[in-house]
């Protein structure tokens, strides 16, 4: 399981061009496409990175799958 984005929550940084999660992000697996974030799963190694950055706190890792 992936890095999950809250669609609901995330507000894409108060409408930054690009958010601080696809900034943070190691491996390149969040990217914004149609205006919104999305995380491609096969990509994302779960070190919830994204999540720590994100201030609207709408990306969860589910615990057991965090590798930092």
């Amino acid at each position: 399981m992936a890095a999950q984005i809250d669609l609901e929550k995330c507000t894409m940084c108060g409408g930054n061009v690009l958010p601080l999660c696809v900034e943070a992000c190691p491996d390149l697996a969040i990217r914004v496409q149609d205006d919104r974030v999305v995380v491609t799963e096969f990509i994302c190694e779960d070190c919830n990175e994204c999540g720590c950055v994100c201030p609207d706190r709408a990306i969860t890792v589910p615990l057991e799958k965090v590798t930092f």
